[in-house]
């Protein structure tokens, strides 16, 4: 009687797959090993102790770069700044207002002009003496008396100082008033004239003579006029 025989066993595919697919992964590893693709493990970092004698790393143009950046850095922050001086401030002009000047009650009456002293005073000659006189007249044009009129300044060099009262010069008018100088036939315009009452106080601005030294002009004539009611 005939013994059957045992069919062997089918063997799975599976597993020469995995095997296939393993070598695979391990030779592909080691070509990129080969290309220095990835780094090789067995291989040793070469060390300043490995490198033949002469032979040295230069540091790539990155860390060249970071060097200096960081030693940049380290130079502006550990930098010390040098206090700087503080500006004076300039002192601040302080602006004064000159006081307005008071309108004054009594104006020159047009403009001093000079004659001949012929005219007032014809038993003198131009060489001897310089003229100077006029009136003083209020609101209605009619004679004040008793203002002071005072001539001041200078002529030739010498300081005037004449005063005369309105109404004692009646050759200029009823309330002349009137000054004579020795003449030095000069050019001047040092000589002043200023109204006062009987108090002293001003009543006119202060005004300057312009004396020609001719003697067609030695006699100059100067009239006040009230402009203005007298403020007490």
């Amino acid at each position: 009687m005939a013994v059957p025989m045992e069919q062997p066993k089918k063997s799975s595919g599976c597993g020469s797959i995995g095997a296939g697919v393993l070598l695979l992964a391990l030779v592909l590893l080691v070509l990129l090993m080969l290309l220095g693709i990835l780094p090789n493990p067995l291989e040793a970092e070469p060390t300043a102790t490995n490198l033949p004698a002469g032979v040295t790393i230069e540091p790539s143009p990155t860390e060249e770069m970071a060097l200096i950046l960081s030693v940049t850095s380290t130079a502006t922050l550990t930098q010390t700044l040098e206090p700087t001086a503080t500006p004076t401030p300039e002192p601040t002009l302080t602006y004064t207002p000159t006081p307005t000047e008071k309108p004054m009650p009594f104006v020159v009456k047009g403009t001093p002009n000079g004659y001949p002293n012929s005219m007032l005073f014809p038993q003198y000659s131009c060489e001897e003496y310089l003229f100077i006189g006029g009136e003083i007249l209020d609101l209605r044009e009619a004679p004040v008396y008793n203002l002071t009129v005072k001539l001041g300044g200078t002529y030739g060099g010498s300081l005037v100082d004449m005063t005369s009262v309105s109404g004692d010069m009646s050759v200029y008018g009823e309330s002349g008033f009137g000054f004579v100088i020795e003449n030095q036939r000069i050019r001047e315009s040092g000589i002043t004239m200023q109204l006062f009452n009987e108090n002293g106080e001003p009543l006119s601005s202060l005004i300057y003579l312009s004396i020609t030294g001719n003697c067609d002009s030695n006699l100059v004539i100067v009239n006040y006029k009230q402009v203005r009611e007298i403020q007490p």
